[in-house]
């Protein structure tokens, strides 16, 4: 192996490891569909192969997807949920927006952070000496934020995450963004995405306040919002 900044160093072999492994061997004692790869094959009704059994979470295969974050555990929840109320509800996948620290590095990662759109173009910064790196994705029109990378720095995840879920115009220069997002606040209305993991909009929350909730705990407590990612939103 060759290191940017020293000496090469000789290994027998490189292991190279990434994503999670499902819990399946229940649905496999089952006979159930199991992906080749491991995890319970679901539809968009979240069944599995046999109508009356039900998986969600990370053990759920749907369409050869597994997800490992809470948020499309919480939405295939409510999809169930709502089918077994008599409701017409299908899972139709979830937002993969996640704030995170690993090993002491605070990292982010918003919508097509992998630049899959067709057209999408994108922005970077690099500050080596600061150690924070910042990519913006934006559409073929630069008007609407796709995706974004923050490492090192992500103070600007909320008001990111909140132009990429609610489809905020950009400003006429987008690579603005990259030093300042201050022209993505304000301008909120009542279904304006809050909270993804719990689908909470800001009518949720004023609603709740409306009905007593005046603290941040009671609002939390009222409508889940900042709870189930571990990273509370900026209100």
């Amino acid at each position: 192996m060759v290191f940017k900044d020293a000496e090469p160093l000789d290994v027998d072999v490189v292991v190279f490891s990434a994503g999670i492994r499902p819990q399946d061997a229940l649905a496999r004692e089952a006979g159930l569909d199991i992906g080749e790869r491991g995890g319970i094959v679901i539809n968009d009704h979240c069944q599995t192969s046999d109508e009356a059994i039900y998986a969600i979470g990370e053990c759920a295969l749907w369409q050869n997807r597994i997800f490992g974050l809470v948020a499309p555990g919480y939405a295939m929840a409510r999809a169930v949920a709502d089918q077994l109320m008599g409701k017409a509800a299908t899972f139709e996948g979830a937002d993969m927006s996640t704030k995170l620290k690993l090993l002491g590095v605070d990292v982010a990662s918003i919508g097509d952070a992998q630049m899959q759109t067709p057209g999408a173009k994108e922005m970077v910064l690099q500050d080596t000496a600061q150690g924070t790196y910042k990519k913006l994705i934006v559409d073929e029109s630069s008007s609407r934020l796709l995706g974004a990378i923050l490492v090192g720095d992500t103070t600007d995840y909320d008001l990111l995450l909140q132009a990429y879920l609610n489809e905020k115009t950009l400003p006429e220069h987008p690579a603005e963004l990259l030093f300042d997002t201050s022209s993505l606040s304000g301008g909120a209305s009542a279904s304006t995405m809050i909270c993804s993991c719990h689908n909470v909009t800001r009518g949720d929350l004023v609603e709740a306040i409306h009905a007593g909730a005046h603290d941040l705990a009671t609002l939390k407590d009222e409508t889940k919002a900042g709870t189930g990612c571990g990273a509370a939103p900026t209100w």
